[in-house]
């Protein structure tokens, strides 16, 4: 089948990687020239349980993309809209999936023309090590769901049902991104502020508390989250991923913007009104501080 992916930070190369090995032709459309012509001579390593290096067709012109089969879009949620002359030219007929986290990409989608759109989630950890190798931090699933469209155009992504990768699909869009949404605003703001990995959040009491109080706002402005995404379940992902650095936590330690206004900002906007919301408002105040002292939030 023929993938073209946008955009080529950790998940983008995992992706490629992964796809490609599944033996689906992948166009990786980068952002600059010089990656898409260091990927074109060297590849994409994939470090992890199978390191291997995989050839896959890069490129810096989104017209160079596949005409037909699966589009992917990585991009970070803030880039979406940049982005969005960009989607117009993707053939109307194609399926077109988006792993952004947040929720707030949902009215980017209702603006755009195309019969098959899909959103998803994705559990993997994976982290960018140059413009051509990814690390595969851990194995989770890529879980997607139809928003506009037939989930038939993008069943045959699953074709090779490979353990390192696998793909499941999801009946209802909406409750899939809440469910990662609630699990983004309790693990990903507190891990980048306090600079610390994921495990520590339920190892330190005091920090254990904070978590429970945070918990509480969450299921005031999201009352299914209680039986979505139940605190305990939380805890056992921070346990499960406790050496994991969140990708809030990551974008911050390289300096780059997180996505806070689309995960704890979504929040905020549909709690506006029921609750004060002490901590979320707190949460998404000081991440912005945070990117304003780095430069690269005005």
């Amino acid at each position: 089948m023929n993938v073209t992916i946008v955009g080529a930070g950790a998940i983008g190369l995992l992706f490629s990687a992964r796809l490609a090995i599944q033996g689906h032709h992948v166009c990786l459309i980068t952002h600059y020239q010089e990656q898409a012509d260091e990927i074109n001579k060297r590849g994409i390593t994939l470090i992890g349980e199978q390191n291997q290096t995989v050839s896959v067709l890069a490129t810096h012109n989104p017209d160079n993309g596949f005409k037909d089969g699966v589009w992917i879009v990585t991009l970070k949620q803030y880039q979406l809209e940049m982005a969005y002359s960009m989607f117009m030219q993707i053939p109307q007929d194609a399926a077109v999936i988006f792993t952004q986290n947040g929720m707030s990409h949902l009215a980017l989608l209702e603006r755009l023309p195309h019969s098959n759109l899909f959103v998803s989630t994705v559990e993997h950890g994976a982290c960018k090590q140059s413009n051509t190798s990814v690390k595969h931090n851990g194995i989770g699933a890529w879980k997607i769901a139809a928003f506009r469209g037939l989930h038939s155009l993008a069943d045959s992504l699953d074709l090779d049902q490979d353990r390192f990768f696998p793909i499941l699909f999801h009946p209802d869009y909406e409750t899939l991104l809440l469910e990662k949404l609630i699990k983004n605003i309790m693990i990903n703001p507190m891990t980048a502020i306090l600079n610390v990995r994921n495990g520590e959040l339920i190892k330190n009491p005091y920090i254990y508390r904070t978590m429970e109080q945070l918990y509480n706002e969450v299921a005031c402005v999201f009352p299914a989250a209680r039986s979505i995404v139940p605190f305990e379940e939380v805890v056992l992902l921070c346990q499960r991923t406790s050496e994991n650095i969140s990708s809030m936590n990551a974008d911050l330690r390289s300096k780059r913007q997180t996505e806070i206004d689309a995960i704890v900002g979504y929040a905020i906007e549909k709690g506006n009104g029921k609750e004060e919301l002490p901590l979320l408002r707190f949460l998404y105040d000081a991440i912005r501080g945070q990117e304003y002292t780095i430069g690269v939030r005005s």
